[in-house]
């Protein structure tokens, strides 16, 4: 009797694939602005100006995807991450600035597979209750 050679692992196997992954800023980007606009209180990313070129652009192109006040940049895996927001009138700046330090490192970690090594906000404007999110609304369609 001769023993068996084992089968070769199947292809679909990732350990037996190699290769190399690099993340690009845009996607950390992408990630940091959604999660950033999932944490209550926050009314919206960048400065007035900001904001306003971005709701433009979302007119002009039906980009949904604005980063604008979010600066990223990296090294290997890891991230220095740049946050500009501007926040709703009565929402607490410390209890914001904790909730987005947990939130926004814990969402690129799971979704980018990069580490955030520091997250500095800057916060830019607070918003009024009544006032509009972007100073530039896109156009609504006429009924």
């Amino acid at each position: 009797m001769t023993a068996a050679t084992p089968p070769p692992p199947p292809l679909t196997d990732p350990t037996g694939v190699t290769g190399s992954t690099e993340v690009l800023p845009a996607v950390v980007q992408k990630v940091v602005a959604f999660a950033t606009r999932e944490i209550p209180g926050i009314a919206g990313l960048g400065g007035t100006t900001a904001r306003a070129v971005g709701a433009v652009r979302q007119t002009l192109t039906g980009a949904s995807d604005n980063v604008a006040g979010v600066r990223v940049e990296m090294d290997g895996e890891r991230a220095t991450v740049g946050l500009d927001v501007a926040i709703e009138y009565g929402a607490g700046a410390r209890e914001l600035t904790r909730a987005l330090r947990r939130h926004v490192p814990e969402a690129v970690d799971q979704i980018a597979g990069v580490q955030v090594t520091e997250l500095n906000i800057v916060i830019t404007d607070v918003v009024l209750p009544g006032a509009e999110e972007d100073p530039v609304a896109p156009p609504t369609a006429a009924v």
